[in-house]
C-alpha cells in the first residue's frame, strides 16, 4: 500500500531501539556503508542472514553446554571449554559459544546423493546434516570408561578401496575402541554405516549413545524410542537407527535428569524418552567379554523408500575410469586419493561441508571444475553447472559451509 511509505519507520525502529538499550541500527548500518567502496550492494542480505543463524546456534550453546559441563560434549567443547587445554579460548565476554578451534571434521558420502554425514576427529558421527549424533563409548564393570571426545590422542586414518570411509582408534587403561564410518548402498539407497569393535580387559559393554548435538553445537531431539525387537531407534519419528543385534540394556535422559552417561549402571531399563527442551539423550548397551573383541554395525538410512534408487558402484563409474595416480610417496598417493574422493562427492544438490564458514555453492562448483577437467572428468562440471541447489532458487545464495570436506584429519 502506498501509505505505508509515509510512515516515520526510520523514527519508530530508533525509538524502539533506544528504549531497550539497544544502538540505533539505522545509525549503524549508516556506518557500515561509509567504510565500504561505492557498488550496488552495501553489504550481502545473504551474509547477515547466514551470520544470524550461525550465531543463533552459537547463543544455544551458551545458554547449554556453559551450565553442563559435566556432559559428555563433542570433541571440540571438550578441548575449547578446558583452561589447561590449548585450545582454550576464554568466554566471559562471549554472548554466543561457537566452535571456533577443531573445525577439521570429514565428510563421506557417495557420488551424486545430497546427504553428507561427517565424521568429527574422535569419530562422533552426524549422519544428517545439521542433526543429532551417534557417539560410542566403552564402559567397563569396575567403573573405567573410554570416552573418545575427552581422549587426548587418537589414531585417525581414511581408507579408499570402497569409497572414502573414516577409521577413528582410542585406548584407554586397557580398553580400545574403533570406529568406521561410510556411506554405502543398500537396495539401491544410501545409508550411513557405523561398525563399532570393543575390547576390555575386564567384562563391560559398548555403549552406543544418541547424542544431541554435532561439530557446530546443540540439535535437538525431542523423543526416542526403542523398537520392541530392541534392535533400533526411532528418532523424532523421521529418522531410525538400526543396531545388528539387539540390545541387553537400554537407558533414556532427558534434560532435567542429566546426561544418560550418569545412568549407564542403572538398573531400571527405559525404552522410551521424551524432552520438552529438546535434549534427549539415549544409550543401548551390548555385552563386552573380557579379553575378547565385540563388534557392532550400525545403520542409518539417508533416504526412504520412495526416493529414486542410485547406482551401487557409484565410487568405481566416479573414479575408476579417470586418471590415476601411482608414486611411492605414501602422503602424495594419499592427497591425490583424498582429492579424488572430493571431486567425486561434490556435485550434489546439497552444499559440502568445508573449513570455510561460508561460500557460494557456485563458485565451489567452479574451483572444482578444473581438478575434474584436468582429471580428465569432463561429465562431472557438465553435470553439476545443471543441478539446482537445495531450497534455493539460485545457485548464487549463500549458506553456512564447515569442516574440511573429504581429507585427512589433523
Amino acid at each position: 500500500m502506498s501509505w505505508m511509505k509515509w510512515l516515520p519507520w526510520r523514527y519508530v525502529v530508533k525509538r524502539v531501539a533506544h528504549l531497550h538499550g539497544f544502538l540505533d541500527p539505522i545509525a549503524l548500518l549508516g556506518k557500515l556503508h561509509s567504510f565500504a567502496q561505492p557498488s550496488e550492494v552495501g553489504e550481502p542480505i545473504e551474509l547477515l542472514r547466514a551470520g544470524v543463524v550461525f550465531h543463533a546456534r552459537g547463543l544455544i550453546n551458551s545458554r547449554v553446554i556453559q551450565h553442563n559441563l559435566d556432559w559428555v560434549w563433542p570433541y571440540w567443547v571438550e578441548r575449547q571449554f578446558d583452561p589447561m587445554d590449548p585450545a582454550f579460548i576464554p568466554r566471559a565476554f562471549s554472548i554466543t559459544h561457537i566452535n571456533l578451534s577443531n573445525r577439521n571434521w570429514t565428510a563421506i558420502g557417495q557420488p551424486d546423493v545430497d546427504e553428507l554425514p561427517v565424521v568429527d576427529p574422535r569419530g562422533l558421527l552426524t549422519p544428517f546434516h545439521d542433526g543429532w549424533s551417534l557417539d560410542a563409548w566403552v564402559l567397563a564393570d569396575d567403573g573405567r570408561c573410554l570416552l573418545p571426545s575427552r581422549s587426548k590422542t587418537a589414531r585417525l586414518r581414511q581408507e579408499f578401496e570402497d569409497g572414502p570411509c573414516v577409521v577413528t582408534e582410542s585406548e584407554l587403561n586397557g580398553l580400545s575402541l574403533t570406529s568406521r564410518s561410510r556411506v554405502v548402498v543398500e537396495k539401491g539407497r544410501p545409508v550411513c554405516e557405523m561398525v563399532l569393535k570393543a575390547r576390555s580387559e575386564t567384562s563391560g559393554s559398548l555403549v552406543l549413545s544418541l547424542r544431541p548435538a554435532n561439530p557446530e553445537g546443540i540439535s535437538f531431539i525431542n523423543r526416542v524410542g526403542l523398537s520392541d525387537q530392541r534392535d533400533a531407534w526411532s528418532v523424532d519419528g523421521r529418522q531410525a537407527v538400526f543396531f545388528s543385534r539387539p540390545a541387553e540394556s537400554h537407558h533414556v535422559s532427558d534434560y532435567r535428569q542429566g546426561d544418560v552417561r550418569i545412568h549407564l549402571q542403572d538398573k531400571e531399563d527405559q525404552s522410551r524418552g521424551e524432552c520438552d527442551v529438546g535434549m534427549v539423550t539415549a544409550a543401548a548397551l551390548f555385552a563386552l567379554q573380557a579379553g575378547e573383541e565385540s563388534e557392532l554395525t550400525v545403520r542409518i538410512p539417508l533416504k526412504d523408500e520412495s526416493a529414486p534408487t542410485i547406482r551401487s558402484d557409484g565410487w568405481d563409474s566416479a573414479i575408476g575410469e579417470y586418471v590415476r595416480l601411482e608414486c611411492p610417496d605414501e602422503n602424495w598417493q594419499f592427497l591425490y586419493q583424498a582429492a579424488s574422493s572430493l571431486t567425486g562427492a561434490s556435485f550434489s544438490r546439497r552444499c559440502l561441508p568445508r573449513a570455510l564458514h561460508l561460500q557460494t555453492v557456485l563458485v565451489s562448483r567452479c574451483r572444482l571444475h578444473h581438478p575434474c577437467l584436468a582429471m580428465r572428468r569432463s561429465d562431472r562440471p557438465g553435470r553439476a553447472s545443471s543441478l539446482p541447489v537445495s531450497g534455493t532458487t539460485t545457485q548464487k545464495r549463500l549458506f553456512p559451509l564447515s569442516g574440511r570436506g573429504v581429507g585427512r584429519q589433523r
